[in-house]
């Protein structure tokens, strides 16, 4: 196996580990709402109190990283591990838990642009190799929110005490990765870039759309399908289940075709399918297309994150183009949760879906309003 694709293997699956705590937390709501008088809006805040963090340090993250190296992530990857461990003590208090939020996700945001500058970095085929590694999101998200909440049943702890050990259990194959020389810290976004603003803004739909959306999806199987709350996981675990597939063939198809229109495209379906879902009665039709949203988000995050190769500072663009769709995420939980105050889930999801849609516009006139040759350059 060449040397590149086995470092696009160790930062996957330390990828892997860290997604594990990242979807613990929101995948419990069904537990949390309702319980020490948290109502919806306030559950809403405790999801985008991570984003938050994680939306924030995705562009401090990218210059930290090309100034000082991926390596880090070493000691990110340790304090992840500890403070996850704490996450069952300070979990029924309410304002407390939003600052560790907020902590956790500042911490994972470091983590995501340093481990995809090591892939960026050490691999030539840019889609394949964030293919590969978007597509442990999609795995490491449906195993906690399928694990979580049924371990949660069981004892408090043991979610958490499991995958902190997964995450400590990362830390050497990443040590072993060699240092990549450093670079400047800086980037510049406007009027001249602007094919980078452009896929900014569909990936800003796209957490919009689709972050939104995953963030509830256990209480939506709860209040909505009516499942118990300890096997909530296991249905919306379908909705980031096929995203593994998506990222390789997205990714894939990225290299050889360009960048722009797959993400465009996968976005544009993204927010369709959040629209309709809701409005569906027939369960395997609403099973069928949960799928479809997983496969969709897969394909577009590997060729919309894989353009940051052919960029001078790959950490920087990376950190950008992440705080886009995070931004998305951060908005869409809370959002979600004030909307439901007032409307169903049919009416509170089309408003999502037609904001993303406008997101989209707007990205893809930023894209094509000139012929950038980044958007259209493949592997050779």
């Amino acid at each position: 196996m060449e040397k590149g694709l086995i470092i696009v293997l160790v930062a996957s699956l330390a990828f892997f580990s860290v997604v594990l705590v990242r979807f613990s937390i929101p995948s419990l709501l069904p537990y949390l709402i309702g319980s020490s008088g948290v109502n919806t809006v306030m559950g809403g805040l405790i999801v985008s109190s991570l984003w938050i963090g994680y939306t924030i340090f995705q562009v401090i993250g990218g210059l930290i990283v090309d100034k000082y190296g991926y390596k880090v992530v070493l000691y990110v990857l340790i304090l992840i591990s500890i403070i996850n461990i704490l996450y069952p003590i300070i979990i029924s208090q309410y304002y407390l838990l939003l600052i560790v939020q907020f902590v956790m996700g500042s911490l994972l945001a470091i983590t995501y642009v340093a481990l995809i500058s090591m892939v960026l970095s050490n691999y030539g085929r840019g889609g394949l190799g964030a293919g590969i590694y978007q597509s442990m999101f999609f795995l490491a998200s449906s195993i906690s929110i399928m694990v979580s909440p049924l371990l949660f049943s069981i004892n408090k702890f043991t979610p958490f005490i499991v995958f902190s050990i997964i995450v400590a259990s990362s830390i050497m194959p990443v040590a072993r990765v060699p240092r990549r020389g450093k670079v400047s810290g800086a980037i510049y976004i406007g009027p001249n870039d602007l094919r980078i603003v452009g896929m900014g803004f569909i990936r800003l739909s796209s957490g919009f759309s689709y972050l939104g959306f995953l963030s509830w999806s256990t209480y939506y199987v709860v209040h909505v399908l009516k499942v118990a709350p300890s096997l909530s996981g296991f249905y919306a675990f379908l909705a980031s289940i096929m995203g593994s597939v998506g990222a390789v063939v997205g990714g894939y198809l990225g290299d050889r075709v360009g960048y722009a229109l797959p993400s465009i495209s996968s976005s544009l379906l993204l927010a369709i399918i959040v629209s309709v879902i809701p409005r569906l009665s027939i369960i395997y039709l609403l099973a069928l297309l949960m799928l479809l949203l997983g496969f969709f988000y897969g394909f577009y995050a590997a060729p919309s994150i894989a353009i940051s190769r052919l960029t001078q500072n790959i950490g920087a663009t990376t950190g950008f183009l992440n705080f886009m769709s995070q931004l998305g995420g951060s908005i869409s939980p809370y959002v979600i949760g004030f909307l439901l105050q007032y409307y169903d889930f049919p009416e509170t999801l089309l408003i999502i879906g037609v904001v993303s849609v406008v997101l989209i516009i707007i990205g893809a006139a930023l894209l094509f309003y000139e012929k950038y040759p980044l958007l259209n350059e493949v592997h050779r």
